[in-house]
């Protein structure tokens, strides 16, 4: 599949509907996680978007399960359960503020794994932006006070969410969009099966409603997410990921009475800022070569 013509306004649209179905799952994931297992929770959520997946993409026939690289389509799976199960657990435990400034220190993931496993080389600003990037999140850990596991499953999603977004992008070259949203969520449900059993609890029909609205939500912001890196460059779309910080800010305060302490802001501003500078760099290098 040829990758569609470049359309930087289309990929910031695409983000910005990320930034509001996640802000819509977050506080979905907030009610129901209080009550149920977030095995069980996470495996019906990921059910109900293979329905849709299967429904909305019924004409694609077979293309819809095949892979030129299953492989590559099996590890970027594997590392989408990571995210979807660390961020419900994180969001679950964390204040939503919190938990969304630490998922921001992916771009600082991203310059590392360019420069440990890329060979891009990293000169002395973003070096300094990265390393502001990271303060920034100790600021918010605060590990003087303790490690605090659920953190540190934040972090590691965190992380995750950076590997993925390069494997992503090379995938959306020869694979459809609807393929790599059921793939991934289909290794979910194979991945949460047996918790689920072990630990079931069987949810009210309010319950059911509350997931079957989280899977559609997830569902479409999984699929806003690959249309964003397949229409925009990642370096022009990426400061508008920022919105969501305002978002879940607005949702955390109006729906759970969250007030963001100073530590936690300190740090959001500080990644925000950070992370911002490298995207804006890498945008204004691009120009310059493009120019000679």
């Amino acid at each position: 599949m040829a990758d569609p013509r470049p359309n930087n306004l289309f990929g910031i649209g695409f983000v910005l509907l990320v930034c509001l179905t996640m802000t819509i799952s977050a506080l979905l994931i907030r009610t129901i996680g209080r009550d149920l297992g977030s095995f069980e929770v996470v495996f019906i959520r990921c059910s109900f978007s293979l329905f849709y997946i299967l429904l909305l993409n019924a004409r694609s026939g077979s293309k819809l399960f095949i892979s030129p690289r299953p492989g590559l389509l099996l590890v970027r799976s594997f590392i989408l359960s990571i995210i979807v199960l660390g961020n419900f657990y994180a969001i679950v435990h964390l204040p939503l503020v919190q938990v969304t400034a630490l998922q921001f220190t992916k771009p600082l993931f991203l310059v590392v794994l360019a420069a440990l496993f890329l060979s891009e080389k990293i000169r002395l600003p973003r070096t300094l932006a990265t390393f502001g990037g990271f303060l920034g999140a100790l600021v918010i850990l605060r590990p003087d006070m303790g490690i605090n596991p659920v953190q540190v499953i934040a972090i590691t999603a965190a992380l995750s969410m950076a590997v993925i977004a390069v494997i992503t992008k090379k995938m959306t070259r020869d694979h459809s969009t609807a393929t790599l949203v059921f793939y991934g969520n289909l290794f979910i449900v194979l991945v949460c099966l047996g918790p689920t059993i072990a630990y079931w609890q069987t949810p009210s029909l309010f319950q059911l409603l509350l997931i079957a609205g989280l899977g559609l939500s997830a569902y479409a912001g999984q699929t806003f997410m690959v249309q964003a890196y397949r229409y925009g460059d990642a370096t022009v779309v990426t400061p508008f990921e920022y919105v969501r910080l305002i978002f879940m800010a607005m949702a955390g305060f109006l729906v759970f009475a969250e007030i963001p302490d100073y530590g936690t802001i300190a740090g959001a501003v500080i990644i925000s800022a950070s992370t911002l500078f490298i995207a804006l760099r890498e945008a204004g290098k691009k120009r310059r070569l493009k120019k000679i």
